[in-house]
């Protein structure tokens, strides 16, 4: 069975494991997926009588597969790391944001998240005038394991409809007129708190982060995020065109030149003026790269900003640059310290 998986998609094992899909580039015969459900008769989400536990930890998954399913754990060889990966012989199913809006579309029978999944998925197609084909809806929805506190996941496919729906979204969150509103201080401080900052940066410049980003908020009361990803045929990079290599922790000070591929998920963003300010000590990077989503719309060009994460080397035929990556440790941060105004 051949899988082609990209961010957004979810795929099912044999073991009734679920797993949410990273990136888009992967290696042959397997999907780079990471745990997020798996069936647990103590666990709070239900679906066709079956009891799921979620997983968020990015460490805790990793232990539970090397623990019980090591079959997931994988040398990359291209990325030099271990990462999480389902073969394509263990794949039971593979979950489509685009059908999952498709099918809502359709169903009048849906419950609330469902609901509000879909009419939000509509009104951005109203509104931005995109094709029902750009957009689906991931997450918790999209695998049936949602329950009333959880968050609407939207996905968008392709560079203009993400910079059309990201421009409407903006003139939406003005006037609210649509039940759209930005984060306030205190949903600030919720995410501030849920994703334990405390020690990585101040509340203070993680607000001057959150604060002008649109691909996040409240609809209807209800948190949502969107992920923006390229289309198939955007892609300049298959697996094996470059290889990556961990050179150590870092943190680094610098200026964003070009934040033109900050709204996607993964997310880059190419610095200048790079010094590196702790940990190792080695070649500046010259771009920051994120697979989370939270680092998004983090900063713009023109910002000066400071970051921790992981260094990394990049070969390619065209020489050896440099990478700063972030979000793969609790302690990574993306933070403005001096804005472009």
């Amino acid at each position: 069975m051949q899988v082609r998986a990209r961010e957004g998609d979810f795929i099912e094992t044999s073991e009734g494991l679920i797993f949410d899909v990273k990136g888009l580039i992967h290696p042959p015969e397997r999907v780079i997926a990471y745990l997020r459900y798996l069936p647990d008769g103590r666990g709070n989400r239900k679906r066709a009588g079956v009891k799921y536990r979620k997983v968020y930890d990015l460490t805790a998954r990793a232990k539970l597969l090397g623990k019980k399913w090591p079959h997931y754990i994988f040398e990359d060889p291209v990325f030099n790391r271990e990462v999480q990966a389902v073969p394509f012989d263990k794949v039971k199913r593979h979950y489509l944001p685009v059908e999952k809006f498709k099918e809502l579309r359709d169903d009048t029978q849906q419950n609330s998240k469902e609901r509000l999944a879909a009419d939000m998925a509509k009104m951005l197609v109203e509104e931005a005038g995109i094709s029902t084909s750009n957009i689906g809806v991931s997450g918790s929805i999209l695998v049936g394991l949602h329950t009333n506190e959880s968050d609407i996941d939207l996905i968008l496919y392709g560079t203009d409809t993400a910079r059309r729906c990201r421009a409407r979204l903006a003139a939406l969150l003005e006037d609210r007129s649509r039940g759209l509103r930005s984060y306030d201080a205190s949903d600030m401080r919720r995410l501030y708190k849920q994703r334990g900052l405390s020690s990585a940066v101040s509340f203070e410049r993680f607000m001057r982060g959150e604060r002008s980003k649109v691909l996040q908020g409240k609809f209807r009361n209800t948190d949502y995020f969107i992920r923006c990803i390229k289309e198939w045929n955007e892609l300049q990079e298959v697996y094996g065109d470059r290889e990556y290599c961990q050179v150590g922790r870092a943190r680094v000070r610098g200026r964003v030149c070009d934040d033109s591929e900050a709204i996607f998920t993964p997310s880059t963003y190419q610095i200048m003026d790079v010094e590196v300010v702790g940990g190792t000590v080695g070649r500046a990077p010259v771009q920051i790269v994120s697979f989370r989503g939270r680092f998004c719309e983090q900063a713009h060009a023109g910002e000066r900003i400071i970051a921790r994460g992981t260094l990394e080397k990049v070969l390619s035929k065209h020489g050896e640059t440099h990478r700063l990556v972030i979000g793969e440790n609790s302690r990574d941060y993306l933070a403005v310290v001096e804005t472009s105004e």
